[in-house]
């Protein structure tokens, strides 16, 4: 029973690397071949496996894609996370959450080239992870009204607002490699905490 069970997790951890190694593969051709480029073909030979592997793992090209999608999403949100729980008031909870925003960006550059490039076509990706993240940002906005930090204001609608902003900056920024992560962040963090008028 015992050497049952070994063989079993035995296969289980194979399968699991196999996986991994698929979604590795997938991020690499990807961002040499792009979205539209790359073919199933391509992501089982770097992967180190035949195309009838591939297929017992994933029905398609896009179903890779959206796990790798899924991944950086959860890493993303785990990043945000940490730096939230250093800040010391929801102002700086949204700064150092755009900060981390556009770093992370900058480290996954070409997914992200793919995720928000001028070629993109994911809406339903964008859309999940907009609908995640918008509602923690709801919810440091409602503690930021409710302590004095922030204006009395529709949380829900700023949280839209923030969240469109940073979506349609980083795709315009992926495109354009001359701006520092650190230079974006902090003019969108800017904009969002002080608008454009000199003096509010």
């Amino acid at each position: 029973m015992e050497a049952g069970t070994e063989k079993q997790d035995r296969r289980a951890d194979r399968r699991a690397r196999t996986a991994r190694e698929l979604v590795a593969a997938a991020e690499r051709v990807l961002a040499a071949k792009g979205y539209h480029g790359a073919k199933v073909a391509d992501i089982a030979r770097e992967a180190g496996v035949g195309v009838g592997t591939f297929y017992l793992y994933y029905p398609t090209k896009e179903a890779v894609f959206l796990e790798l999608v899924e991944e950086a999403a959860s890493q993303l949100k785990a990043q945000m996370q940490e730096a939230s729980s250093e800040a010391s008031n929801p102002a700086d909870v949204s700064r150092r959450r755009i900060e981390v925003f556009f770093h992370f960006a900058a480290r996954n550059r070409d997914l992200f080239r793919i995720i928000f490039g001028h070629d993109a076509s994911f809406h339903d990706v964008v859309r999940s992870a907009q609908s995640m993240f918008a509602a923690d940002i709801v919810q440091n906005i409602r503690g930021g009204m409710e302590n004095g930090v922030f204006r009395t204001g529709h949380p829900e609608i700023w949280a839209q607002a923030l969240v469109g902003m940073c979506i349609h900056a980083v795709s315009w920024w992926v495109e354009h490699d001359e701006v520092s992560a650190t230079e974006v962040a902090g003019q969108v963090a800017a904009l969002a905490q002080h608008g454009m008028v000199n003096g509010h």
